[in-house]
C-alpha cells in the first residue's frame, strides 16, 4: 500500500450555507437540526435572511487541499460496501443479471449504463454515513458492512478542474463511460447526502491502486458496557418482558392477523399469548429513557443531524430484535463506535493487507 495522508475526521462538524449573493455563512448542527427561525439565518456578508437546507450547503473546507489535483494521490480515501471485495472485478455482469431479472422492460442501453457507474469514494465521514443511509433506506440494518482505506493512481491532467454541486450537476449517477469520454478519470463533487458540504471522488476503475479493508462490525475492538449501561438494560428488558407477558385486552385493539395466527398456536400448546407492545405506547414510554441513556454514552461529540440519522439508521434492527434488549444495544454501541472512535478504526484498517482492485460494486 502507498504511504497516505489520513486527513483528521469526526462528526462533531457544522455546515456552511450557500446566500444569492455568493458567499457561504456558517450553520451549527444544533440550529440546522433544530430548524431555528423556521430554518432561516441570517448571511455574514449581506445580512439578508438565508432559507438553509441541503439544497444550499456550500463546501465547509474551501481551502481543502483535495481541490488541487496535485493532492489527490496523497491522501487515503473510503468507501463502505456490504461486498467482502469491492470494487469486485465481476460487478458489472452481476449488475447487468439483478437489472434484468427486476426491471424486464429495461432497455439495453439502460442496462449498460447503469451497470458500469462510476466508483466513488469520499472522507471517512462521509463513507460511514454511507453506511447509515443504506441501513435506513434499502433494507440493510442486518448487512455486515466493509470499510475500504483507499489508493488512487489519478493523472493530475485527467481531473475535472473544480468540482460539480450534486444538487445541480452530474456527479453520483456518472458513468464510466461518460467520465472516459471527457477524458478524465475523475470528477470531483460537492457531497450534498453524506457528510454534506464535504468532497467526494467519482472515479473509473483503473484510478484505484490499492485497497484495504476491515469489518465494521469490529470484533474485539469495542468495549463492554459499563455497569450502570448493564444495569439500565437490564432492567429495561425486565420491564418489556413483563409488558409483552401481560394477557391481551381489548384496549391493545385488534390482534393483526400474524398475531391472530400466533394466538391459534400457542393455545394449542395450552400458552396465553402476549400482546407485541415493541412498538406501542407503552413501549416508548419504557424505551425513550433508554435510547436516550444510549445516545449520550455512545454518540458523544457527534452532531444533532448525524447522530438523528443514526438513530433512524438503527430503528429497522431494534424493530426486529424481537424484545432482545442487550443484542440490540451492543449493535448500537458497535456502530456507534465507528463514528466516536475513528481514529482506532482507520488505526487497524491502515495495519489490514493492500489489494490491487478494479470493478465495481
Amino acid at each position: 500500500m502507498p504511504a497516505l495522508t489520513d486527513r483528521p475526521a469526526g462528526f462533531d462538524y457544522g455546515y456552511r450555507m450557500r446566500c444569492e449573493c455568493g458567499s457561504a455563512s456558517d450553520l451549527s448542527a444544533d440550529d440546522y437540526a433544530a430548524e431555528v427561525d423556521e430554518a432561516h439565518m441570517p448571511c455574514s456578508t449581506c445580512g439578508n435572511r438565508i432559507h438553509f437546507g441541503r439544497a444550499i450547503i456550500a463546501l465547509r473546507d474551501p481551502t481543502d487541499p483535495a481541490l488541487e489535483n496535485g493532492q489527490l494521490n496523497r491522501f487515503a480515501w473510503y468507501h463502505t460496501s456490504t461486498s467482502p471485495d469491492w470494487p469486485s472485478p465481476t460487478y458489472a455482469q452481476q449488475q447487468r443479471r439483478a437489472l434484468t431479472r427486476g426491471i424486464p422492460s429495461i432497455r439495453e442501453e439502460q442496462v449498460a449504463r447503469l451497470s458500469n457507474l462510476a466508483l466513488h469514494v469520499g472522507t471517512y465521514e462521509a463513507a460511514i454515513e454511507n453506511m447509515l443511509r443504506r441501513m435506513r433506506n434499502q433494507g440493510d440494518a442486518y448487512s455486515t458492512f466493509f470499510l475500504y482505506r483507499v489508493a488512487l493512481d489519478l493523472d493530475p491532467q485527467r481531473v475535472e478542474a473544480g468540482y460539480r454541486d450534486e444538487n445541480v450537476q452530474t456527479a453520483a449517477q456518472l458513468s464510466n463511460a461518460e467520465l472516459r469520454a471527457q477524458g478524465f478519470q475523475a470528477v470531483r463533487y460537492l457531497n450534498v447526502y453524506e457528510s454534506p458540504g464535504s468532497l467526494s471522488l467519482a472515479v473509473i476503475p483503473d484510478a484505484i491502486a490499492a485497497v484495504q479493508a476491515v469489518d465494521l462490525d469490529l470484533h474485539g475492538l469495542v468495549p463492554e458496557h459499563d455497569r450502570h449501561m448493564s444495569r439500565q438494560l437490564s432492567a429495561f428488558q425486565s420491564d418489556l418482558d413483563e409488558l409483552r407477558s401481560r394477557p391481551r385486552t381489548l384496549a391493545d385493539g385488534p390482534m393483526s392477523v400474524l398475531e391472530q395466527l400466533r394466538a391459534r398456536v400457542e393455545a394449542r400448546r395450552g400458552k396465553t399469548v402476549g400482546v407485541n407492545r415493541w412498538q406501542g405506547p407503552e413501549f416508548w414510554k419504557l424505551w425513550k429513557p433508554v435510547e436516550s441513556a444510549l445516545a449520550e454514552r455512545y454518540l458523544l461529540g457527534v452532531n444533532a443531524i448525524v447522530a438523528r440519522r443514526f438513530n433512524s439508521a438503527v430503528q429497522a434492527r431494534r424493530r426486529h430484535d424481537d424484545g432482545d434488549v442487550r443484542s440490540f444495544a451492543d449493535f448500537y454501541a458497535a456502530r456507534a463506535f465507528v463514528l466516536t472512535h475513528w481514529s482506532q478504526v482507520i488505526a487497524r484498517l491502515s495495519t489490514q493487507p493492500a489489494a490491487g482492485r478494479s470493478g465495481k460494486s
